[in-house]
């Protein structure tokens, strides 16, 4: 028997709640961190002494091997229960037995090609998927996969029940990238490789890394495999331990490279698409953000590798790419949704000020609240653009409450009881007569020249 936190119980009630009440494919929605492995392990094992057969279905080499570690760690047989690659497993279903039940681990993949072809060569086999990001990395719902959306616990509870680490957001502008176009759902990203991959950037970025996490355990995030061997080899030079991997790496060499940064041998991992999802390592303490994305689910993936906790860790996010003006900060609360495609934070709340506020003195990124900085207390200072949308909104409200006290003032009262221009236009609206007209009165009776 697994022991299990309140919240990864839930979750496994909810789940069995959701099938028992007729739902085939539920998707499980679990942060990044809240032991997602170890609560499907749990429910392998649990299906396996019901007599059933089991697959797992991952998409990466690595998050096998560690899925596979995470089963012998909880003392989980696996008599009838496989784990696959989604890619290799799709190539040669016919020489698989035919499941009972297929658990999809990053469950925000199953719209590609070779998950797609093992759900549709058994359509009738349950299916449970689980993922902190439940839609496609575009953005679009996996309603047309899964039937039942399962929501418990959030970023923010796990921070504060200790379960995840707490955080310091800075986000100190390092280029221009106002210009950045988009190619397909995201930036473009050899445009941003471009603009990024100058010496006086990679400075900045090194100067940034001394001050704000000099000596801890690192992973970058990069625009291409050539960006990503660029600011390697930067940091190198600057007497830092810094790897690059990226998809192309080949397998054995990546293994190495990778237990060398669990050992601790390499400190700094740069690298393209690999050190996002799934990939466990509890003391990371610091991310450094140099690929801009329009793609939610993929930042929240690469900020969440670096809280995972630790005693006494306080996580740093080196955000260089203005990240959080599109998608607001780690723990925010979103709203997903098997229907409706997610959305990018508003980068202003309804009141016209900034939903997330950067410190101009110590880049730190923090929800708008306080008046001053709550990292160095620097006093607020609002954008133009905070102070422009400020004054348009406090204009509508005025202009909104003249409308309404006219209104008011020319109930039951006849056109020529009016006083004023608003009143007049008041009138013609509640009594079905054209603005013009009521413009040539008003005019007549000298309320406008």
């Amino acid at each position: 028997m697994i022991n299990l936190r309140d919240y990864q119980s839930d979750i496994m009630r909810r789940t069995y709640n959701s099938m028992l009440s007729g739902n085939r494919r539920p998707l499980v929605v679990a942060p990044c961190g809240s032991g997602k492995t170890v609560i499907f392990c749990d429910l392998a094992g649990r299906t396996q002494a019901k007599g059933k057969r089991i697959v797992v279905l991952v998409h990466r080499i690595e998050l096998m091997a560690q899925t596979l570690g995470t089963f012998t760690q909880l003392g989980v047989s696996m008599d009838t229960i496989e784990v696959h690659m989604a890619f290799s497993y799709s190539k040669h279903l016919d020489r698989h037995l035919k499941p009972d039940l297929i658990i999809t681990d990053e469950a925000h993949f199953s719209a590609a090609n070779t998950w797609m072809k093992i759900y549709q060569t058994w359509p009738d086999v349950c299916v449970i998927g689980f993922s902190a990001t439940p839609c496609r990395l575009d953005g679009k719902p996996l309603g047309d996969i899964y039937d039942d959306l399962i929501e418990t616990v959030t970023t923010a509870d796990l921070i504060k029940q200790g379960y995840l680490s707490p955080y310091r957001y800075f986000a100190p502008a390092i280029a221009d990238l106002s210009a950045l176009k988009k190619k397909g759902s995201d930036f473009d990203q050899l445009q941003a490789e471009s603009i990024l991959a100058t010496k006086a950037v990679y400075g900045d970025v090194i100067k940034t890394y001394r001050e704000k996490a000099n000596g801890k355990k690192t992973v970058i995030y990069c625009t291409t495999v050539n960006h990503s061997k660029a600011i390697t080899e930067a940091f190198r030079l600057e007497g830092y331990q810094s790897e690059h991997i990226d998809g192309t790496t080949p397998e054995k060499e990546r293994a190495k490279i990778i237990d060398r940064y669990r050992r601790g041998e390499t400190q700094i991992l740069s690298n393209v698409d690999i050190v996002s999802v799934g990939f466990d390592l509890p003391d990371i303490e610091c991310c450094i953000m140099l690929r801009p994305t329009c793609s939610t689910a993929l930042f929240i993936q690469q900020t969440g590798r670096a809280l995972r906790p630790l005693p006494g860790k306080i996580a740093i996010i080196l955000d260089h790419v203005g990240n959080y003006a599109r998608h607001g900060l780690p723990d925010d609360q979103r709203e997903w949704s098997l229907s409706e495609r997610i959305q990018s934070r508003p980068e202003y709340r309804d009141d016209g000020r900034l939903n997330v506020r950067m410190c101009r003195e110590c880049f730190f990124t923090y929800p708008t609240g306080p008046d001053v900085c709550p990292n160095c207390g620097a006093p607020v200072i609002s954008t133009r653009e905070e102070i422009k949308n400020i004054r348009n909104i406090q204009l509508a409200e005025i202009q909104q409450g003249r409308r309404e006290r006219a209104a008011e003032a020319v109930q039951g009262k006849s056109l020529n009881e009016c006083r004023n221009l608003q009143e007049v236009m008041a009138w013609c609206k509640q009594n079905g007569k054209k603005s013009g007209f009521g413009y040539l009165h008003a005019k007549r009776k000298g309320m406008v020249r």
